[in-house]
């Protein structure tokens, strides 16, 4: 027989609370998080292209590819491809997504002129690719050499010979600085953004001479 003094204790309170988490606001109109997004200028190398710059994004935010491509346009389909040249993209969106100055952004977007061809097919520089950059200057069909490393250009995986085309789309956000048919690595090393490794100053040498010597640095956007 129980005591008279014991008795089942009353549920406790806080297991009866449901958790409390950080809700995510969205600004519906925009289709982006409220309160905006992680992204530090000083992860961004002199002359990148806007696909390196867009990985970062991806991985520092965790987003979905259908994501990063609705913050290039609005007036699209997610799952087709946007070539990533001027005219093709919203900068001011870009702008206000990221941060970053609308000068920096026009000069990670191709301008093709008669005489600058750029590949259709991703090019990188094996070396570039482990601290996680890319640059327009790789793209360019006359440059078969990168301007840091002095190595060959490379298109195809190292480990399945897929050759990406350079385009945005989800399949090739959705696997930041990695080949988007297999997966490996271009550069052997998956970027982070705790982890940045700045450009040595004679590769900022070498990507600024090399950005004005091919013609891209005649004009200003602001």
């Amino acid at each position: 027989m129980q005591s008279d003094a014991c008795s089942s204790p009353p549920p406790c309170e806080g297991l009866l609370r449901r958790p409390r988490f950080p809700i995510l606001t969205l600004d519906e109109a925009k289709l982006t998080p409220a309160l905006g997004y992680v992204f530090d200028k000083k992860w961004i190398d002199p002359r990148e292209s806007l696909v390196s710059i867009l990985w970062k994004l991806k991985v520092a935010n965790a987003l979905s590819g259908v994501a990063v491509m609705r913050l290039m346009r609005l007036d699209i389909d997610p799952y087709e491809s946007l070539p990533p040249k001027r005219g093709f993209i919203d900068v001011v969106r870009l702008n206000e997504a990221l941060g970053l100055p609308t000068k920096s952004l026009h000069m990670a977007l191709i301008e093709e002129t008669n005489r600058r061809r750029y590949s259709e097919v991703f090019r990188y520089c094996h070396f570039c690719m482990v601290r996680g950059y890319h640059s327009l200057l790789h793209q360019l069909e006359t440059a078969s050499r990168c301007p840091a490393h002095r190595c060959p250009v490379e298109s195809a995986c190292r480990q399945c010979g897929h050759e990406a085309p350079y385009c945005l789309n989800v399949q090739l956000l959705e696997a930041p600085h990695r080949c988007a048919h297999c997966h490996a690595f271009y550069g052997n090393r998956a970027w982070r953004p705790d982890r940045p490794r700045p450009m040595r100053p004679d590769q900022r040498i070498a990507f600024a001479r090399s950005y004005f010597e091919q013609g891209l640095g005649c004009r200003s956007h602001g």
